[in-house]
């Protein structure tokens, strides 16, 4: 299924606001649908996507208020994106608004633990609250990292990192709210990121494939196929909660979105839920009125668990 699905985006991945432009449509990349139906139906307000961007945007060009409302339309839509929280928080750092930072990067290590530089901002910001409550459990989760890590782990530089923000003077520390890993991540990066993600998955190297989705999510936020392929990478490994996480992240975005419809279908399959395993096939039969490799597929996994 995995090699399908790449194909049939390779046409229009991350096009931004045209990747759910369309009904039904290949694997993962089509069917959000968004502006497709009647201002009453159950669609999200914003495409998180073009809201992310824009506000990674308006981050460079230094317009905190406005990156700071963009994060926000993201979070509307996508409440478990680590991403957008993180950098809310560091657009409430650049307008010096303590509490606020706190609580967005409070949210965005919750989704995200091993999000190292949000751990240590939030040790700087509870150094400006006097909340030494707050500064002791995040340097602590550091330090825990740091020691079972032991610089061998592939989060290595990630904590030294975190580490040398924490020992970097004081007017050094705020030099730019947008961490040179966001500045890095270009359309571009995002799209080798993400198709480099395919390969792996496709020679079963699910460990390596979450690390370069993680390097396309920070270049575009959720996008639907980056979570889809999370969901699916985390259900090979048997991480099934993660998995469903992913999946059902995806279709609050894109409700049409065929491949998280099919692979959240199989996960029915595998854990025994065959009811609900009918139902996603039932709703691909409406999304792809035509057919779709995706509906067979799902019918196969159907057919074989009942065989």
């Amino acid at each position: 299924m995995s090699k399908r699905l790449a194909l049939s985006l390779l046409a229009a991945i991350f096009a931004v606001a045209p990747a759910f432009a369309s009904g039904g449509g290949g694997g993962g990349g089509g069917g959000g649908g968004f502006g497709a139906g009647a201002p009453s139906d159950a669609a999200p307000a914003y495409d998180p996507v073009v809201e992310y961007r824009n506000g990674v945007r308006f981050m460079e060009a230094k317009d905190y208020a406005k990156a700071e409302a963009a994060f926000k339309r993201v979070i509307s839509v996508s409440k478990q994106e680590a991403n957008a929280h993180f950098l809310l928080g560091m657009a409430h750092i650049a307008q010096d608004e303590w509490k606020p930072a706190s609580k967005a990067l409070k949210t965005a290590v919750k989704y995200q633990p091993a999000m190292f530089e949000a751990h240590a901002r939030l040790v700087l910001v509870s150094r400006k609250l006097a909340d030494a409550k707050t500064e002791q459990t995040h340097l602590a989760a550091l330090e825990a990292a740091k020691s079972d890590c032991a610089g061998t782990c592939p989060n290595a530089r990630a904590i030294d990192a975190a580490f040398a923000l924490l020992e970097a003077p004081a007017d050094s520390q705020q030099q730019s709210a947008l961490p040179p890993a966001f500045r890095a991540a270009s359309a571009q990066f995002g799209d080798g990121a993400y198709l480099e993600a395919v390969r792996l998955i496709n020679l079963g190297q699910y460990d390596a494939a979450k690390q370069s989705l993680e390097q396309a999510r920070l270049a575009f936020g959720p996008h639907p196929d980056v979570l889809t392929y999370l969901g699916f990478a985390n259900r090979k490994q048997g991480n099934y909660t993660q998995a469903v996480n992913f999946y059902r992240a995806a279709l609050t975005i894109a409700p049409n979105h065929v491949g998280a419809n099919e692979y959240l279908g199989e996960y029915f399959v595998e854990t025994g839920d065959m009811p609900a395993a009918e139902a996603q096939l039932r709703k691909l039969q409406k999304i792809c009125r035509f057919g779709c490799a995706e509906t067979a597929e799902l019918q196969r996994w159907i057919d074989a668990a009942r065989s």
